[in-house]
């Protein structure tokens, strides 16, 4: 265990000294590699550049970049008039269109930074007129853009499945159920609020023409998670091949919606790059991180002391849950991941749980930081887009939290959550 207590001793300093954790888990590899030889320095980047030559790696830039078409593109706009012709009605109705708005998009984009600021932009000023309070109206757009990453398609999913060798396919449908959990979870809140406060209902009656009509004008939006979902679980395309065609049929729609402009489009581009160039790096480095852990049997040796501490699967996935929300407030999804990973899921296999049933869940307890503090994304989007401080946007967000981390308890302990839906489609 001492090669473990190097590896993670150096990572842990370099992180509290405020290294970028790409740089962290770089720098503590090659300190490994130095004190003990457990490899030769040259092995470092001959496994960066073997982690990220995968097919597969290419859906994280393309479904990015196909999230940033959607949101130069207007889409939210349709997607908001569609889902208040259909939803209109319910009590907290203006809350009720943000929250179905934010799971219709997520399904569009993958990203809740995206999602946020999409619908925020259009939604927040609605919900302050239909008499919500700024921290609540804030905390629930926020908290509707953590969707993105759960509801397929999704970039933690993908990495997830990439350096754990787990299907995508299966990742994605695990997430549906859990995804539509988490929106029911938000709606509920969000109608008890509006009945306890006594919000003014939406009383404007939409007739059968108007609601087709809504459906007609915003019908290229609604067909995209169809077209994408559709085509990789009927096997016409591999989902790198389907975030193809998202750019495409999202580039088709900015210029059926007269909203395609040079600029718009080499700004997406520029967006995407900084993104996955960050999630890249970091996929590359974590790749060295793995095999070392390998190389070392980090893993199987933590395996061999912890299983008998656990005891059995119950308390393991309580642990897993609780170390999860912590890394979720304090790191990125993609790094938390590629780091605890390879380190967590060989225990739990040894329990008896699947790797499929883990994945998930571990992408499902991370989408919690987008909305926790200290460094919640989702709220850091909604403070600059709804112009609200970061502390009301925390305050508002916490119901929707509450909710998330009950969800990721069900999930946890009825595995059947998230294998149903791939067993069935497998089988």
């Amino acid at each position: 265990m001492t090669s473990a207590a190097i590896l993670f001793g150096l990572l842990f300093l370099l992180l509290a000294l405020c290294v970028p954790i790409g740089y962290a888990i770089g720098l503590s590899c090659c300190g490994l590699a130095l004190l003990t030889g457990a490899c030769d320095l040259s092995a470092i980047p001959a496994k960066m550049i073997t982690g990220n030559d995968s097919f597969i790696f290419l859906a994280v830039p393309m479904f990015t970049f196909a999230g940033y078409l959607m949101e130069a593109g207007s889409i939210s706009e349709r997607l908001i008039n569609w889902v208040n012709k259909v939803f209109g009605r319910v009590p907290g109705s203006m809350g009720a269109v943000a929250i179905i708005t934010c799971a219709i998009f997520a399904a569009l984009t993958g990203s809740g930074a995206a999602t946020t600021a999409a619908v925020g932009a259009i939604m927040y000023p609605l919900m302050r007129r239909a008499e919500y309070s700024e921290e609540t109206a804030s905390g629930i757009i926020a908290s509707g853009g953590v969707l993105g990453p759960v509801i397929p398609p999704s970039v933690p999913m993908i990495i997830y499945g990439s350096a754990m060798g787990v299907s995508i396919s299966d990742m994605f449908l695990g997430g549906v159920i859990p995804g539509l959990l988490i929106a029911a979870s938000f709606l509920i809140f969000n109608t008890w609020y509006a009945i306890k406060h006594k919000l003014p209902r939406n009383m404007t009656k939409y007739t059968v023409v108007d609601i087709l009509k809504a459906t007609w004008h915003s019908l290229g939006v609604l067909l995209l998670p169809v077209i994408i979902l559709g085509g990789i679980y009927s096997g016409l395309f591999t989902p790198t091949e389907a975030a193809a065609v998202a750019i495409v049929y999202s580039s088709a729609l900015m210029i059926a919606y007269k909203r395609f402009s040079i600029q718009r489009y080499f700004q997406a581009m520029k967006r995407t790059a900084a993104t996955t160039g960050v999630i890249l790096l970091i996929v590359a480095i974590s790749n060295a991180f793995a095999f070392l852990l390998t190389k070392e049997r980090i893993p199987a040796k933590l395996t061999e002391t912890v299983v008998p501490l656990l005891g059995n699967a119950y308390v393991y996935l309580a642990v897993v849950i609780i170390i999860f929300l912590i890394a979720g407030a304090l790191m990125d999804t993609a790094p938390a991941l590629l780091i605890l990973a390879p380190i967590l899921v060989p225990i739990g296999v040894e329990f008896g749980l699947s790797e499929l049933h883990l994945g998930v869940l571990m992408c499902i307890i991370m989408i919690c930081g987008l909305i926790t503090p200290p460094f919640g994304l989702n709220l850091f989007t909604i403070s600059s887009t709804a112009g609200v401080s970061f502390e009301q946007a925390t305050r508002g967000a916490l119901p929707m939290i509450i909710c998330c981390i009950i969800v990721c308890i069900l999930c946890a302990y009825i595995p059947e959550l998230i294998t149903f839906l791939p067993a069935a489609v497998g089988g």
